[in-house]
């Protein structure tokens, strides 16, 4: 018998307990079909109420299953998702964010149906922690427009959002795509090869996610000096596994579009090593990798004026170091907030 299982949503979670009802109302307040989606919550082994919290709303959530992984990272708890899920697509949900409803069951109950691309877009709003939302006008996307995930890579670089689109399932276990595990990076590692991979990708002018961003707990806002570096040198591993891959990709479109992603990521690290503490020593470090992977200096191409102006800026470590300076000392202005922002 065929399933009418349409999609499955995997919700990572740890110590989520303030965000999980949140998260879980907004899908099911969607009011989807009940046989066209399941939910799938693993639990990275939560010090707080989060499994139970969950457990217990799976009672009544016929369509909620909960699952434990044992301190695995989001990526470890994605790749459990992703054994179980079998709907025909799949999206991924962070616990600390929510869906629109509406829009949720309109793509659904409607749209998703008359679908069989590989990766589907869409998109989003930001929320502030007092609920203040933004909408995102970094994304230019050709809506509508069936192309390669290469075609679109050499474009505009995907953005670093795993949640902005959903994968078909199919696509994905042909693929063997996974996450890496025990890495906060493990959504750049992932979205990257997928899109070099799909053969057809598209956008969908619809609002479905809204993403809270400036969450405390995340590796990314902890200022402790441990893992602000541990932050980089998993951004460096991440880089150095996509290089890997590209070098077997065998796909001139696919290749040019992942060195793109490539540069940027350099360079967002790279801004990263100005605008925070660290020392001298672990910048040089970093920079020796970048170098061996010969992805520093940054290499010179017709990206964003915020790009060029990094690259010159940051030519040399004596500059980079220079420019690090500089952003310490109390002179502002709107040209190194710019082109040294996070």
């Amino acid at each position: 018998m065929k399933s009418n299982l349409e999609i499955s949503i995997v919700i990572p979670a740890y110590n989520a307990e303030k965000y999980i009802s949140r998260c879980i109302e907004s899908i099911m307040s969607a009011k989807l079909k009940e046989d066209s989606f399941e939910i799938i919550a693993i639990d990275d082994s939560s010090t707080d109420a989060t499994q139970a919290i969950l457990n217990e709303l799976s009672e009544d959530i016929p369509q909620l299953k909960v699952y434990r992984r044992q301190k695995s990272g989001p990526g470890g708890a994605r790749n459990l998702g992703l054994n179980y899920a079998k709907g025909r697509y799949i999206m991924f949900v962070d616990i600390d964010d929510h869906l629109n409803s509406k829009n949720l069951s309109h793509f659904v109950n409607t749209l998703l149906p008359m679908y069989e691309q590989d990766i589907i877009g869409f998109d989003y709003l930001k929320v502030d922690e007092e609920g203040n939302r933004s909408v995102v006008t970094k994304k230019i996307f050709p809506y509508c427009r069936e192309m390669s995930g290469a075609e679109y890579m050499n474009i505009q670089a995907p953005q670093s959002v795993l949640w902005g689109y959903v994968y078909r399932r199919k696509f994905l276990l042909e693929n063997s795509l996974k996450f890496i595990e025990k890495n906060i990076h493990d959504n750049e590692y992932f979205l990257i090869k997928a899109f070099c991979l799909a053969e057809k990708v598209t956008f969908i002018p619809t609002q479905l996610y809204y993403y809270h961003y400036a969450i405390p707990t995340s590796l990314t806002n902890k200022p402790d000096e441990t893992h602000q570096e541990l932050f980089v040198k998993q951004l460096l591993d991440v880089i150095t596994e996509l290089q890997k891959f590209g070098f077997m990709l065998g796909d001139p479109l696919s290749e040019e579009g992942l060195e793109r992603k490539l540069d940027l990521l350099t360079a967002r690290l790279i801004r990263r090593l100005i605008a925070l503490d660290y020392n001298n020593d672990f910048i040089e470090e970093a920079l020796q990798k970048l170098e061996s992977m010969e992805l520093y200096p940054l290499r010179k191409a017709k990206y964003s004026l915020r790009y060029r102006m990094l690259r010159k800026a940051t030519k040399n470590p004596c500059k980079l170091i220079a420019c690090k300076e500089y952003k310490k000392s109390k002179i502002k202005n709107l040209f190194t907030n710019y082109f040294l922002s996070l």
